[in-house]
Parts: structure tokens; sequence; C-alpha cells
């Protein structure tokens, strides 16, 4: 039987918490119509293992990508039947981000604070690597200011086609991905731990996404296994994600169209 919205309500609460997860991103975390979400393939990981899990955050919803406007949610989740709060939104860089994150924090006292973020600075900003490392310590700064002890995983940016086509971009991301991996490192804290899930590292943009960027079922689980194996290895969480991975389905072409883009104004900035 399918699971429904009602099901899936008792699923965002639940009475037994052993470790409660905030997931923060991009239109690639938010999901769009029709989407699972990489969100969906973590959680039920996870609670295979008998993990009792919380997902927080201040959002449920997919993107209605058949429209216009951004964050208009949408609940045609290819499969509801998990815990959906989340903390993305689509379009959003770590220059939005940064601002939110220490009351997202506040108010939902995440154990962990998983972070997957950075291709919108780069597409829709001209962030520079340097501008990009200042946003992400200020993430981090105010994340720890929402609660000193809150631990951080950093995704690194995913491929995408531009960045298979475009040297220049694709080495732009590269840098910013080394960002990444060495401010982790120097702010880490026995008390407020960072670590660095390469989501970047078994993701190929022509074979794991459905429009060159967002991913596809089989990108999901690439996503969610990355976040997994982080959480298995470094803070003894639950278990790796299997491999080899399985051959999903891809999403149906009709939920996704008409398609409208990311834009700046998407992330509520006006450019």
């Amino acid at each position: 039987m399918a699971s429904t919205i009602s099901d899936a309500a008792d699923l965002d609460n639940p009475e037994v918490v052993e470790v409660s997860l905030m997931i923060v991103g991009d239109s690639i975390s938010h999901g769009s119509s029709g989407d699972w979400t990489w969100r969906y393939r973590f959680w039920k990981h996870l609670t295979a293992q008998g993990l009792d899990v919380d997902f927080v955050g201040p959002h449920k919803t997919l993107d209605n990508i058949r429209t216009e406007e951004s964050g208009d949610g949408d609940n045609t989740y290819a499969d509801p039947g998990f815990d959906r709060d989340h903390a993305a939104k689509w379009g959003q860089p770590y220059l939005v981000a940064k601002t939110t994150i220490r009351e997202y924090v506040q108010t939902h006292r995440p154990d962990f604070v998983l972070v997957l973020l950075g291709i919108n600075d780069l597409v829709w900003y001209g962030t520079t690597p340097d501008e990009f490392e200042a946003n992400l310590r200020e993430f981090i700064a105010n994340a720890r200011a929402g609660h000193h002890s809150v631990r951080l995983i950093l995704g690194t940016i995913l491929e995408t086609a531009r960045a298979t086509e475009d040297f220049v971009f694709a080495k732009l991301v590269s840098k910013c991905n080394d960002r990444i991996r060495a401010v982790a490192a120097e702010l880490r804290r026995p008390i407020s731990p960072i670590e660095v899930a390469d989501t970047a590292v078994e993701f190929v943009a022509a074979e794991h996404t459905w429009d060159d960027t967002h991913p596809n079922p089989n990108g999901e689980v690439r996503i969610a296994a990355a976040f997994a194996d982080v959480l298995a290895q470094r803070f003894q969480i639950g278990a790796m994600y299997p491999r080899p991975y399985p051959v999903l389905d891809s999403i149906r072409p009709e939920a996704k169209a008409p398609i409208h883009i990311d834009t700046a104004q998407d992330a509520g900035l006006a450019v």
C-alpha cells in the first residue's frame, strides 16, 4: 500500500528520538515535483538499521517545478512515507543560508546539521573562492551561535553538466570544494566537530541527474551514501551505505513539465 501525506505526518514527529538531523540545502536537497529526494534515501537507510532518527527543520514540502514560483508547497513526493522535515530551499546559496542558520539551530536544536550548498553561490552570484570561504566560515560560526555543540557535516559541490563542458567553471568548483575541506579541518572542535561528506566523489552529472544538475534516483542514493558513510565512520551512528548501489528507475517525465529554473530571486535576493 502506498504511503499517504497523513501517514507521513506521523513520521515527521517520532515519539522516540536517538539522533536529530537538519538538512540544509538548495534545490538538490529540497527536491521538486515527483522526486523521492536524497532525504528519503537517507532516512530509509538509517531507519532500516533500527535507528530512531528525527529530521528537523522549518519545511516539509517540495518545490512545484511546473510553476514560476519557488517553494510553493508541493506535496507530490514519489513516496511521502518518511520524515520530510528539512531546511532546504530552491536556489539557496551559502550567502543566504548563513543569515538563517542561527535561528534554525536555536529553534530546532538538531544534533547534526548536514549541509549541501554552494552551486548557487557560483552560478548565480559570481562568488570567488575567497568570498565562498568567508560565507562558509560565517555559516559555521552562526550555526554554533545557535548551539555551541552542534555537529556539522559539509557536503562538497556536485558535478553538473556545465562543469564537464566549462574548464574554468570546473576549476572554480574544485577550488571551492578544497576550501570546504580546509575550513572543516581548521575549524573542527572536540565539542563541535565538523566533517566532510565528499558527495562529489561518486556523483557523475551525465548519469546521476535528470536535467544536468538535479539528482535522479541514482544520484539521490549517492548523496545519501556520502552522508551516511560519514555518520557511520566518524560518529559511529548507523552503518555505511551498502554497495554496490541499486540501479533505480528514473523520474516520471510528466512530473517535471513544464520546468522553471533556479534564479537569484528564488533564494530571496534581488539582483
